[in-house]
Order: C-alpha cells, then sequence, then structure tokens
C-alpha cells in the first residue's frame, strides 16, 4: 500500500514537471497574431523528409540501392528523419495571408527558449533550395540547437513555392496572384518569392525584439542562390551572408561590389554534381578582386547535399561565423583614407 502511494505520488510529480516543461517550451515561441501556427510534430518531420533510401550516417540501407547523384534529383541521397530533438519539438510551423499572392503562405519558426522581448536577439533567415519545404529547411541537423546554443531566431520562409527562385528570376505571372500596381500584369513567380522572404522578415521583426545589427541570411543550392540574391540586393539589411552549395554565384568583380562591407562565408562540396563547385569558386575570385570581406570553406569528397542536411558540425560552422558578426563591430569596406598614417612627430 505504501509502495503504491509513493509511486502514485511520484507518477503525480513527473506528470506536473512534464506538463509544466510542455506548456514553457510553448510559452517560449507564441504564435503571432492573426496567423495560424502550431508545433511540429514527429509524424509531419518524419512525412516531410520522404522516402530515406540511404541511412542517416550515410551507409547503404539493406535492400536498398545506393543513391547515385549523378544522376541528378532524383539521385540525391535522402535519410529518415531522427526522433526530434528537444530544440526541434519547439518549431513552429506557421501560415500567414499572403496579401499579393491571394493566398495563405507556410513559414517555420524557431525561437530560443531564453527569448527575453527586453533584450534584442539576432536572426537568420534560412532559405530552402529546390523542392524543399520550410519544415524540411529548418530540420537540417544541428539548425535549432545551435540556434539554442547560441542565441538566434531562425526563420524558414516559402518563398511562394517550393521553386520559386527568391527573385532571381522573374518567372511567368501567376493567374491567381494580384495585379501589380500601376499596370495591368500580374505578380510573377519570382516577384512573389522575393516578397514572400522579405514579407515574412518584417513580419518577425514586427514581433519580435530583433537585433537589427545582427540580421542574416543563408542558404542552400538554390536558397544558396537566393542569398546572393537578396544579400546583394537589400545589402544593407544583412550582417553575414552564407550560401551553401549555392547556385548562381558571383558573376564578375563588378556584381561582387554590392559585397564589400558583408562578410560572407561560403561553403561547397568539391563533388557536387548538380552545383558545380567552379560557382562557388568564380564566387571567391569575384569577391577576392574587390577585397571583399569572405571565408571559403570546400569539402573534399562531398556532394550536393547530405554534407549539410545531415551535416550537424558542418552546420555549426555557420553559427560560429554568425556569431561573431555584427553591424556594430564592422566598420565596412576599408580605405586608404580609413588608415592613414600617424602625422610625423614634432
Amino acid at each position: 500500500m505504501k509502495h503504491s502511494r509513493v509511486m502514485s505520488i511520484t507518477a503525480a510529480w513527473l506528470l506536473t514537471v512534464v506538463t509544466g516543461f510542455a506548456q514553457a517550451q510553448t510559452a517560449a515561441t507564441p504564435p503571432l497574431a492573426g496567423q495560424a501556427c502550431a508545433l511540429v510534430t514527429q509524424a509531419h518531420a518524419d512525412a516531410s523528409a520522404g522516402t530515406a533510401n540511404i541511412n542517416h550516417d550515410g551507409t547503404p540501407i539493406n535492400g536498398i540501392p545506393a543513391p547515385d547523384i549523378s544522376r541528378g534529383f532524383s539521385g540525391i541521397p535522402r535519410s529518415a528523419q531522427p526522433p526530434l530533438t528537444m530544440t526541434q519539438r519547439r518549431i513552429l510551423e506557421c501560415t500567414y495571408r499572403f496579401t499579393e499572392a491571394n493566398a495563405e503562405m507556410p513559414y517555420t519558426l524557431f525561437v530560443p527558449s531564453n527569448y527575453d522581448a527586453g533584450k534584442p536577439v539576432p536572426l537568420i533567415v534560412d532559405l530552402h533550395g529546390l523542392n524543399i519545404t520550410p519544415l524540411q529547411q529548418i530540420l537540417f541537423d544541428g539548425t535549432t540547437d545551435f540556434a539554442e546554443k547560441y542565441g538566434f531566431v531562425v526563420l524558414a520562409p516559402m518563398g511562394f513555392s517550393v521553386s520559386g527562385g527568391w527573385g532571381g528570376r522573374a518567372g511567368p505571372p501567376v493567374e491567381t496572384a494580384q495585379v501589380k500596381p500601376g499596370g495591368d500584369v500580374r505578380y510573377s513567380t519570382g516577384e512573389l518569392s522575393e516578397l514572400d522572404a522579405m514579407t515574412t522578415l518584417k513580419m518577425i521583426r514586427e514581433k519580435y525584439n530583433i537585433d537589427s545589427d545582427r540580421i542574416f541570411l543563408m542558404g542552400h543550392s538554390m536558397g544558396g542562390a537566393g542569398t546572393y540574391y537578396l544579400g546583394g540586393k537589400y545589402n544593407d539589411t544583412w550582417a553575414g551572408l552564407a550560401p551553401m552549395s549555392g547556385a548562381g554565384g558571383i558573376a564578375n568583380a563588378e556584381a561582387a561590389q554590392r559585397y564589400k562591407a558583408i562578410p560572407m562565408l561560403i561553403m561547397h562540396g568539391n563533388k557536387d554534381s548538380l552545383v558545380p563547385v567552379r560557382t562557388s569558386r568564380r564566387a571567391v575570385l569575384a569577391l577576392q578582386a574587390v577585397g571583399a570581406p569572405h571565408v571559403y570553406l570546400e569539402y573534399p569528397e562531398m556532394d550536393h547535399e547530405f554534407w549539410i542536411r545531415r551535416g550537424a558540425d558542418h552546420m555549426e560552422k555557420v553559427f560560429l561565423f554568425f556569431s561573431m558578426l555584427s553591424k556594430r563591430t564592422n566598420i565596412g569596406f576599408v580605405t586608404a583614407e580609413m588608415a592613414l598614417p600617424p602625422p610625423p612627430r614634432q
């Protein structure tokens, strides 16, 4: 009887602790007013990962032919979603009314548990690649764990569609979208993709106390192309950029002028058969030509995606890079006039 009572008290205590912890986790990331938000579930995360063709550690699955990335997108390695980490369980899947598109638009959001509305917090906008959803993007291994560790809010927008391109290419007009002001032409796919990214950024900045000196942009593949494009077009917004296996790149020294005051981390696998590594190497050449600050990491024997999607050790480098940066301590491109020698002694 005594043993039974102890067990009952213990069970009640555990239930109280677990319930309180769950409430604290939910309260740490309140949904935006007027928008639909829900915490991610393991089932939804599992479904988003698709059909696995390789183990999480990159080893073959018995009875399943090994993926061959030389076949293009159909050969990309895909592993099952592991059990969600404590931080991943706090990812919010949200939608908002995207007026220009006449549509409900999804995005995912992570807010660190130590968020204090009285203290400015850094923000990372995380752009997905082709046919990747915002949930898949924010579930790249380590993303939320390191956002929690280093204190970042992470926003992964849709960009209108999984193939929108983030504005780097116009695309056709969208029949269901609104007509652009001052004419009779509807918004294009690319325009809506860019607008979606910048609209969600504006919303998060209005809702949370975001440090305007520490807003960062990163992306993989098509999202890397978007990092180059949006990073250059809105270069007064970002404190740092990180394109990974980025398509598009930087065409020449003239184009690189837009990045002269923004530190950039470029990462690429040298066996990438979808976005050739020379794309990043050309971007580095252009940045070097104008003296733009950058770090280039090229990973031997790595392919297009698996090394970063299931490579938490590589993902942490992005967070470490951004953790060092702020507009407050970045004086921009240093010119000779800014470093004049001291006057001669009298």
